[in-house]
């Protein structure tokens, strides 16, 4: 069992790791299910998201390394292969903006931030194997593969798209997705993203589009047969009722002369592979994909991601891994957010807490087994209050 040590920092702002421990569960209860042993691999893989590197990490970002690295770590301990991954997302058009805002390129702006993503894991002892980064030559090898089997399939057209589009979370929305605020700083109404609060612009251009509502029911299918596969079982209910309200086309490429710091379209240097797209696939790259050899480690055991990006991990993901043929991930455990004031810690707020501030005047050790309980949390709590950190 996991020892747990907390102790409360009284002069930082209220902090609170949301959502609290629910009741603890056996580890093996996050086990994988053994459903599909038939293609079983012989190397267990586990990964973190991989961290977008528009500014420097916070808590929240280690915080998903520690469960990730947790389940490394007992899984090496049983006897297991084990392949841990990590690694940072660098392309998009929100990383193009603040390269330029900070007068550099974008590849020196993400080599910057991607360096302090490795050092900070390095010195939280995160036990990752590969650290991949999508500006590697063989994550473009591996995108630009990932599309040729899409459109091979013929699930790839060039259509056009007219709707909103988030550039804080490099997302295309709905319009049931977004409300109107009163814009009491430049005045007038604004339109943000109801999940996120970030503003939504309203954009129309040609791109390629993935026909994802082909796989509505087949996704539907794969959850009710397998509903272990999200945890924890309020995550797995949200992405059934996302896919029970229909899954329109999904944009997969933006027009090269907007989105110029990103991967080029195989055979049309026009468009820009979509962002999503392009860091979904890494998962596969730090296989070997597409490789000889690369199923050896597919697919992977656990997905550790945040509840924010739920949606592109269960729904976008898995239709993509459908349309190439390959074998769906294991296990997806979403994990809630840290809050400061209540308030989601967020890069794009302002409000973070650098870990490199706690160790430095703090002096608190972060490893696995003084900072996660036997059962870390994963039911979002309306309850208020301070939090210690461990």
């Amino acid at each position: 069992m996991l020892r747990v040590t907390t102790r409360t920092i009284s002069s930082l702002p209220t902090l609170r790791k949301e959502p609290r421990r629910t009741t603890i569960r056996p580890i093996n209860s996050f086990s994988p299910s053994r459903r599909l042993s038939s293609d079983q691999p012989s190397v267990n893989l586990i990964t973190t998201p991989i961290f977008y590197v528009n500014s420097s990490p916070h808590i929240g970002h280690l915080y998903s390394a520690l469960i990730a690295d947790c389940l490394a770590r007992w899984n090496r301990i049983k006897g297991n292969d084990v392949l841990l991954t990590t690694g940072t997302d660098e392309h998009g058009m929100k990383i193009q903006q603040a390269a330029e805002k900070a007068g550099i390129s974008p590849q020196e702006f993400c080599d910057n931030y991607s360096a302090e993503f490795q050092n900070l894991f390095q010195k939280a002892n995160i036990s990752n194997d590969d650290f991949i980064r999508t500006t590697a030559p063989r994550h473009e090898k591996a995108v630009s593969e990932m599309w040729r089997r899409l459109r091979d399939k013929d699930l790839i057209y060039l259509g056009k798209y007219e709707g909103w589009y988030s550039v804080p979370d490099e997302a295309f929305l709905t319009e049931d997705q977004v409300t109107t605020i009163d814009d009491t700083v430049n005045g007038g109404f604004t339109k943000i993203s109801i999940e996120s609060g970030h503003r939504v612009d309203w954009v129309v251009e040609h791109n390629y589009r993935f026909k994802l509502e082909e796989f509505q029911q087949k996704l539907l299918h794969h959850y009710k047969t397998h509903p272990d596969t999200i945890v924890p079982n309020s995550k797995y209910n949200e992405v059934i009722a996302l896919l029970s309200k229909g899954l329109p086309d999904l944009s997969i490429s933006r027009i090269g002369s907007r989105v110029r710091w990103g991967l080029k379209v195989p055979d049309d240097p026009t468009q820009s592979v979509y962002v999503w797209l392009d860091a979904l696939t890494n998962y596969l790259t730090v296989t070997g994909f597409p490789d000889e050899g690369f199923e050896k480690k597919w697919p992977a055991q656990y997905h550790v991601i945040g509840k924010d990006i739920l949606k592109f991990h269960a729904i976008y993901w898995p239709a993509f891994l459908m349309g190439v043929g390959l074998p769906l991930p294991r296990k997806i455990v979403t994990h809630g957010h840290w809050t400061v004031n209540r308030v989601k810690m967020s890069k794009s707020l302002g409000n973070v807490i650098s870990p490199e501030t706690l160790f430095q005047e703090y002096g608190i050790r972060l490893s696995p087994t003084t900072s996660l309980s036997p059962d870390f949390p994963t039911k979002d709590s309306k309850k208020n209050g301070r939090r210690n950190i461990t």
